[in-house]
């Protein structure tokens, strides 16, 4: 018998109790909360304007890998939507734009300072201090940002969680899955992506078996 028992869990992390699960299921699930659970994140970074001391190589990178709380159930992957448009729509692309110019003082610019063009989406940095760049007096920036939904074993930038997986004091019928999350999703939420996306595997597999052993 499956029990499952929640230990402790707060904003960030969750750490969850499994007991009679087999050590393959655990792992699946420790794995999919770092690989395949989906999140958003900065896919393309177009630079109109960049006179700051920071090469457009660096700009983009770095500003790629600020984490975006994401909402999985309004917006899809690119190739899950049915638009057939690589700018994307509505519907599998949140775009942004950061527009900042130094006068006669210094400035950081933030990742506060991202503006996103709907602005009713719910997508947005997971902290507006993230800094991205600073400008001296008479520089300027101005960037468009594409935000998609991705997966961590895409690339890290969509990794969802840090998971850790071991014994309860020795005892191996019981395991502790600790999982922190990154910020894009609550770590309930990525728990329960995890094992919704395991169970949809299992039964894409079963289904396969069954067809192919039918065909045969």
């Amino acid at each position: 018998m499956v029990e499952v028992k929640i230990i402790e869990e707060d904003e960030k992390s969750i750490k969850v109790q499994l007991e009679g699960l087999p050590l393959s299921i655990a792992n699946a699930i420790r794995r999919f909360t770092i690989n395949e659970v989906p999140t958003m994140a900065i896919e393309e970074v177009l630079i109109i304007e960049n006179t700051s001391a920071m090469p457009n190589e660096v700009l983009a990178h770095r500003i790629s890998l600020i984490p975006f709380i994401s909402d999985i159930d309004r917006y899809v992957a690119p190739e899950e939507c049915d638009c057939g448009s690589k700018l994307g729509c509505e519907k599998c692309v949140v775009r942004y734009v950061v527009r900042a110019e130094a006068l006669d003082e210094p400035i950081t610019v933030y990742s506060g300072d991202i503006i996103p063009e709907d602005p009713t989406t719910t997508v947005k940095p997971v902290s507006p201090k993230i800094p991205i760049v600073k400008l001296a007096p008479k520089q300027r920036i101005e960037i468009e940002l594409y935000v998609r939904v991705g997966k961590g074993r895409k690339n890290a930038k969509w990794q969802a969680a840090i998971s850790s997986l071991y014994e309860k004091d020795g005892e191996p019928n019981k395991r502790i899955l600790f999982i922190e999350s990154i910020g894009f999703l609550p770590a309930r939420r990525i728990l329960k992506e995890a094992v919704n996306i395991l169970k949809k595997k299992i039964q894409e597999l079963n289904e396969k078996i069954v067809r192919d052993i039918g065909a045969s």
